[in-house]
């Protein structure tokens, strides 16, 4: 499908939330309809899901705009609003309430993203000028008097553009969208969508409102990124030590690609290495052979909403402070004059002698202000738990140093400077996990936990990664 390149026929009365930005022409149109409305979705490509028979869904990169055209049914009254929204939400399943381990416990919505447009539809057709040309026509001939002058016979189109946010902070990317085909009451369902949001609101209140709600795809463009900058560089190696709780002889270190990004369909290469400080074979020989090693990847997810504080109000003042009570006055200005004269007259507040005004009056008149309403992050949502490890006894290997290319052997400095064990792993992710997210209160964290266990002594690590 091509979408023509004059698509709003009504442009009295529709607005663009990017209004001084061209819409840009996408080639591929998807048009949804319900009772009154008819939403008309341009995107740059499509997809097709086998278990959605719905028909195919608008695919949308963060570098896209979300355009399109709504069109009112002539059912519609001739006045009311329509109401655009783009919203990005993510969905997960809550923990189970110890006290009720059979109820069925529902899947909670975030919403991260929300961007609304509100266009306000009136009896345009009556007040158009080419109605009014066509009304003195009519008049002019009243054998085509038969013809029908409602405002709704004529469609009623509007056309749209959203721009999705870019990014404000290095790190934080706008979540793609995300579905785990897995059973919405199972602790490992998250899922993040996209919609587009249509509200007819008519001003008529005996006319029945319409609702309609359209998915599309966000994906990452990957022609975007220039071909140059993402050639291929040779990888690098991070080395970083596993820390104890007291000195011990033994030094342990994980190395990891320097980038500590991996896709998900892809895996985590590693190598965990110990050495005896001082040199010991003994001890070396010991740890490699009894020594448990232990790599897991942990994942946290952490969703925070935003809580205002209700402002705290001023201190009451105390008797002294407080202004006098007047009594009820009646009406007549006798009255009045007596009242006042026999009130008490204020005393002037005498300045010392320096020019400065006396401590207890001075903290009597400063009185402090309400405090500025703050935000408080509220964490609705955590989890932390591990979802894969790597086990192993001992340090099977011992590192050796590659042969220059003249084909010299390496010297003895370099030889007593290698590690006394190595133990090198793969661990292997899956296309369908969750990726890391830092958006608007959702965080979807990694991290790589490295553990070696000596006799009684634990070494450990906490690595930060990024999967993608």
């Amino acid at each position: 499908m091509r979408r023509r390149a004059d698509t709003n026929s009504s442009t009295e009365t529709s607005r663009s939330v990017a209004k001084f930005t061209p819409a840009p022409i996408y080639s591929h149109v998807s048009t949804y309809r319900s009772a009154r409305l008819e939403l008309q979705l341009y995107s740059p490509s499509l997809k097709v899901h086998h278990e959605d028979r719905s028909g195919p869904i608008a695919v949308f990169s963060d570098h896209d705009q979300v355009t399109g055209k709504i069109t009112l049914d002539s059912s519609c009254g001739p006045s009311g609003r329509l109401t655009l929204t783009v919203e990005g939400s993510f969905s997960y399943v809550p923990p189970k309430n110890l006290d009720e381990p059979n109820a069925v416990v529902e899947p909670q919505t975030h919403v991260f993203l929300t961007a609304t447009n509100t266009i306000s539809v009136s009896n345009w057709e009556g007040s158009s000028p080419k109605s009014v040309f066509r009304d003195a026509f009519l008049k002019r001939r009243p054998s085509v008097s038969s013809i029908n002058l409602t405002p709704t016979t004529s469609l009623r189109c509007h056309s749209f553009s959203f721009s999705l946010p870019n990014n404000t902070r290095d790190g934080e990317e706008l979540p793609t969208t995300y579905t785990l085909s897995k059973d919405k009451t199972s602790p490992d369902y998250f899922e993040v969508s996209y919609k587009v949001v249509v509200d007819w609101e008519p001003s008529d209140s005996t006319e029945v409102p319409s609702h309609l709600e359209v998915p599309f795809l966000l994906q990452p463009d990957t022609e975007f990124n220039c071909a140059d900058a993402s050639a291929t560089v040779p990888e690098s190696w991070l080395e970083m030590p596993l820390n104890a709780d007291r000195p011990l002889p033994v030094r342990c270190a994980v190395t990891l690609p320097t980038s500590l990004s991996f896709s998900r369909p892809s895996s985590i290469p590693y190598f965990v290495v110990f050495s005896t400080t001082p040199r010991s074979t003994e001890m070396a020989k010991e740890v490699a052979a009894d020594s448990s090693i232990s790599v897991s990847l942990v994942r946290q997810i952490s969703i925070t909403d935003q809580a205002t504080c209700l402002p705290t109000p001023p201190l009451t003042p105390t008797s002294e402070e407080s202004e006098p009570s007047f009594p009820s006055l009646p009406k007549g200005p006798r009255i009045l004059r007596r009242i006042a004269k026999s009130q008490p007259r204020l005393s002037r507040i005498r300045k010392n002698s320096g020019g400065t005004i006396p401590a207890p009056v001075a903290a009597s008149r400063e009185k402090p202000l309400p405090e500025i309403p703050v935000a408080l992050p509220m964490k609705a949502f955590s989890d932390m738990r591990p979802i894969k490890n790597d086990m192993s006894i001992g340090f099977p290997k011992r590192p050796r140093q590659v042969c220059d290319k003249e084909g010299g052997h390496p010297s003895l400095e370099i030889i007593s400077a290698l590690p006394d064990g190595l133990w090198k792993s793969k661990m292997p992710l899956r296309s369908d996990m969750l990726p890391t997210i830092e958006w608007a209160g959702i965080s979807v964290k990694y991290f790589l936990d490295v553990s070696v266990l000596v006799g009684h002594e634990d070494l450990r690590a906490r690595i930060p990664i990024r999967i993608v």
